[in-house]
């Protein structure tokens, strides 16, 4: 299973207007010719953090990788679902400052992954998802 986690159209409107008013700014001292160029310079450089700011999640029988990080099935302890209030309290006044965090606020939920490797200091993974029972499902959890 592979879910990838973009950004939401709202995301996209905030960052594409926040790129209309830099191109404002700068425009002023700019030619008609430069501004598009700067314009196509702000749009590239949008879609590219885009691409770079997706949350990938996929799932094996074996595994788990999120965000490239690898934790295998021996070392998973439980998988809690989250709903939304659960993951706002999770990722807030309940989070602990060694837990690995894959969050995006504007995903509703996700997933607690307690881990169980005495050597290793991470409690637990904090993951925005919308698939959580598909993941336990593949993993046997």
């Amino acid at each position: 299973m592979r879910e990838v986690i973009g950004w939401p159209i709202r995301v996209w409107l905030l960052v594409i207007a926040l790129d209309l008013a830099i191109a404002l700014a700068v425009g002023v001292a700019l030619t008609d010719q430069q501004l598009l160029v700067f314009l196509l310079f702000l749009l590239a450089l949008t879609i590219a953090f885009a691409w770079k700011n997706r949350l990938i999640i996929e799932v094996t029988e074996r595994s788990i990788s999120v965000a490239g990080c690898l934790l295998e099935r021996d070392y998973i302890r439980e998988i809690v679902a989250l709903d939304n209030q659960e993951m706002k309290i999770e990722r807030s006044t309940r989070l602990n400052s060694l837990a690995f965090l894959a969050i995006r606020f504007w995903v509703r939920g996700g997933m607690k992954i307690i881990l169980d490797d005495p050597r290793d200091p991470t409690p637990y993974w904090l993951v925005s998802s919308v698939k959580v029972g598909e993941v336990k499902k593949i993993l046997g959890i």
